[in-house]
């Protein structure tokens, strides 16, 4: 029997929890890294070299970041950003040369000039890096082991993923007998949500307020999130899904 990896383990233990299970391990693996990055990065070369070519974090991932306690580390990484970026501009600026040459040269090069261009990441944020390589990782675990019983199993007992994942997964079936059991799995998972919002809907209309709510109250909020997939996770990068 071939040896699972640990994000298979970590795939069929996840799946039982609320919500899209990549998602999950996902938002998981970037509390490590923030964490990882801040209590013992801070002043390692390559991580403040990264920091500062890539201008700090993403808006998503810069808030996550000022979630920890460690300002000091915050600090730190973030002096070096600014040290690079107003390095830059000074240089940018020198190319204008005297005072009236720098107006000339910016009506001259408004669209293309070096001022903007200092100020432009020279790499991506290195939290969405890692979690592209991550998540690309769990879907290609996920489509390889679909027919694993043990994986099969907790996918079918779960919420599913959510929609982009899924969409993901899909894509990356090796053929059309794993995309047919992703397929048959997710749309019985989605065919439970849409009768549990038929419910809501029906215990929600006047005539049947006396009915208690079960599982269904909630279905709409997970239903909602279901589809937009983690705002961690998607937040700052809708647009690429």
């Amino acid at each position: 029997m071939q040896e699972k990896s640990f994000g298979f383990y970590d795939l069929v233990e996840t799946f039982p929890k609320p919500g899209c299970a990549i998602c999950t391990l996902l938002e998981a693996d970037t509390q490590r890294l923030l964490d990882n990055i801040l209590y013992e990065r801070v002043t390692d070369p390559p991580t403040q070299t990264r920091f500062r070519n890539s201008r700090g974090l993403c808006s998503e991932h810069a808030h996550q970041l000022t979630t920890f306690s460690h300002a000091l580390g915050i600090a730190i990484l973030y002096e070096a950003v600014l040290d690079k970026t107003l390095k830059a501009l000074e240089q940018a600026e020198k190319e204008a040369g005297s005072p009236g040459g720098w107006a000339r040269w910016w009506n001259a090069a408004a669209a293309n000039d070096p001022l903007v261009a200092a100020l432009e990441p020279e790499e991506s944020c290195m939290i969405c890096a890692a979690q592209d390589d991550h998540e690309s990782l769990y879907i290609s675990i996920l489509t390889d082991h679909i027919t694993d019983d043990r994986l099969e199993t907790a996918y079918r007992a779960s919420d599913g993923l959510c929609r982009a994942h899924f969409q993901m997964s899909l894509r990356a079936a090796r053929d059309a007998a794993q995309a047919r059991l992703l397929l048959d799995i997710q749309r019985d998972i989605w065919g439970r949500l849409r009768g549990e919002l038929r419910e809501f809907a029906r215990k929600y209309d006047f005539k049947h307020v006396d009915e208690k709510m079960g599982a269904e109250g909630d279905s709409w909020r997970r239903a909602a999130l279901h589809f937009s997939g983690a705002r961690s996770i998607f937040g700052s990068r809708r647009g690429k899904r």
